[in-house]
């Protein structure tokens, strides 16, 4: 009788989750459909390009979309642009500007408020998200897009979905972070404008090279495994929690403690098998990934700073063979998993019995990395505008 409660329980808390997951989509939807514009723009050439504004909806702490925004600014005001962060939801500029200094401490640019969308009179005004694509449509200027992201794939198939799909198809000139965006826009919408592409780069002097002996790992009986995990779905949230449960439980048997440090959710955020030690400042990241033993990222969608991060400090990465990791680094760079635990555990076995696999990977992925750079990018990006003219 009791199992039989804690089932009816079970069933009711199931129920009342899914009814509070519809809410919320419908909120996001209402919200989303207020400003929402289906209209293909004419997108007039500019007489010169000069003034550039990047429009997003808020300016968040901790935010490695707005940061890399915020360096492909900063790159372009060192060439010479004169670079704008506008925002379209209430927001002092004062926050702005302390959001915006904790996730790239010299930045270049101003910050315009919402109170100026309609007055600012750019050359080129450029999207940074799908909800931000109807509010440069109404701006002044030439419109761009820059894609972080395919943003379908942040929802179930539905509205949300749709709607985000449809931005890719409104004639605004779009730019890239990185191929596999620009290959999955142009696989799946029906584009209308030039889809260009820029390298995905990562600031090395942030993350300076710790050096590191992998020989030694074959001896060990304790290792540090440092996890970025975020709710969405794109991030294996799930999957991941239980895939190490099951590795630290098979290395347990033989003797070998695995310490699973999980961050880039709020401590808040329940996790499985291991401590959550948050969302963590750059200096924090930079300790943890020195400490760390191996690095575990699920590159579901386009990839993050959070790999590039992990193995320029040296650290072993694992990522999923079926994520996008290998759009971005040349093969060996990192330890590829399935969604098999099985199958995780004996890849991280494997290197830590033969660590030169490591050494193998870690000069393939520095060999790479030494080849990227904001400023390769900002200059890229500033040849696409350049040809505009």
């Amino acid at each position: 009788m009791i199992n039989k409660w804690k089932s009816i329980a079970k069933i009711k808390a199931k129920g009342i989750y899914h009814n509070l997951q519809s809410i919320i989509e419908k909120r996001q939807v209402k919200e989303r459909l207020d400003p929402y514009d289906t209209s293909v723009i004419v997108n007039r050439k500019p007489a010169q390009v000069q003034k550039i504004t990047f429009v997003v909806e808020r300016m968040a702490k901790y935010n490695g979309g707005q940061t890399s925004i915020l360096r492909l600014g900063t790159e372009l005001s060192k060439l010479g642009y004169d670079v704008g962060y506008a925002v379209y939801k209430p927001q002092t500029k004062s926050d702005m500007e302390e959001c915006a200094s904790t996730n790239l401490s010299k930045y270049q640019g101003i910050m315009y408020t919402n109170k100026y969308l309609s007055k600012l009179n750019s050359d080129i005004v450029i999207a940074s998200s799908w909800d931000t694509v109807p509010v440069v449509k109404k701006m002044k200027g030439y419109k761009m897009y820059f894609l972080q992201d395919y943003e379908p794939y942040f929802y179930s198939f539905g509205e949300l979905f749709l709607m985000a799909k449809k931005t890719y198809e409104q004639g605004l000139h779009m730019v890239s972070l990185g191929k596999w965006n620009k290959e999955m826009v142009e696989k799946n919408c029906n584009v209308v404008s030039p889809v260009d592409c820029v390298e995905f780069p990562y600031e090395s002097k942030e993350y300076p090279h710790c050096k590191r002996d992998y020989s030694t790992y074959g001896k060990k009986k304790d290792f540090i495994l440092a996890v970025y995990l975020k709710y969405d779905g794109k991030r294996l949230p799930s999957v991941t929690q239980y895939l190490l449960k099951h590795v630290k439980g098979e290395f347990a048997k033989e003797g070998i403690n695995l310490h699973i440090k999980y961050f880039g959710e709020d401590k808040s955020f329940h996790c499985e098998g291991g401590t959550n030690l948050g969302m963590l400042s750059k200096k924090q990241l930079l300790s943890l990934y020195r400490k760390a033993d191996f690095g575990m990222v699920a590159s579901m969608s386009n990839i993050s700073l959070v790999p590039y991060e992990m193995l320029a400090t040296g650290l072993p990465l694992i990522e999923f063979e079926d994520g996008t990791f290998s759009y971005f680094f040349p093969e060996n760079s990192a330890i590829l998993t399935s969604l098999s635990y099985e199958d995780l555990y004996h890849k991280i076995k494997k290197v830590i019995e033969k660590p030169q696999l490591l050494q193998d990977m870690h000069d393939t992925s520095q060999a790479y990395l030494e080849t990227l750079s904001w400023a390769k990018t900002g200059k890229q990006f500033s040849d696409i505008l350049e040809k505009l003219l």
